[in-house]
């Protein structure tokens, strides 16, 4: 690689770093503002007192061993969702935000695990 591309290769680095950094926090406030009230701010399922229905827990093994298209499908068309059907895509969350959804979901997991 030549000198002259050393600094461009390293901006690249950086942006890519800050797209990827801006798009987890983009899916953590799409999360908060659309889904934390019914599964919890951390993914638990303890939503507001006053539902009918326990959420599922995102934690859960049950969960996190869905692959990424049952749980995308569950969030844009509400796939097995019979009490509240999400359907986030008609909603107005796009393709992008709902795949960012699906990739903050998966930080879950690890997260259950340090307690």
């Amino acid at each position: 690689m030549g000198e002259g591309m050393r600094p461009l290769t390293f901006l690249f680095g950086c942006l890519l770093f800050v797209s990827i950094a801006s798009a987890g926090n983009d899916a953590e406030a799409t999360y908060k503002a659309r889904c934390a009230s019914c599964h919890g701010v951390n993914g638990d399922g303890n939503g507001h007192a006053q539902m009918r229905v326990r959420p599922e827990d995102l934690r859960s093994p049950t969960v996190q061993k869905k692959s990424d298209e049952e749980l995308y499908n569950a969030i844009a068309q509400g796939v097995g969702h019979t009490e509240y059907p999400h359907e986030f895509s008609k909603r107005g969350l796009s393709t992008t935000q709902i795949q960012d959804l699906v990739s903050y979901i998966r930080t879950f997991a690890a997260s259950s695990k340090k307690k």
